[in-house]
């Protein structure tokens, strides 16, 4: 994942932002997966531990949804 991908994700959420709940879920899902490319890709270890320990709470166990 680079900059321009994360813009062209971001465009697509601009392009959404008619329909609130896709956008969000949209939203939801970049944050993730730049979350995850920090964790596996940084060379910072302080951001790689700052990305998983955020990442740990898709693991609890919760009915996630939008209204």
């Amino acid at each position: 994942m680079d900059v321009s991908h994360v813009q062209q994700r971001v465009q697509a959420i601009a392009e959404a932002s008619g329909d609130p709940e896709a956008a969000h879920s949209l939203e939801d899902d970049l944050f993730v997966d730049v979350l995850k490319t920090i964790n596996a890709e940084s060379t910072d270890p302080r951001a790689q531990a700052l990305a998983g320990a955020v990442l740990t709470s898709r693991e609890i166990n919760f009915e996630r949804w939008y209204a």
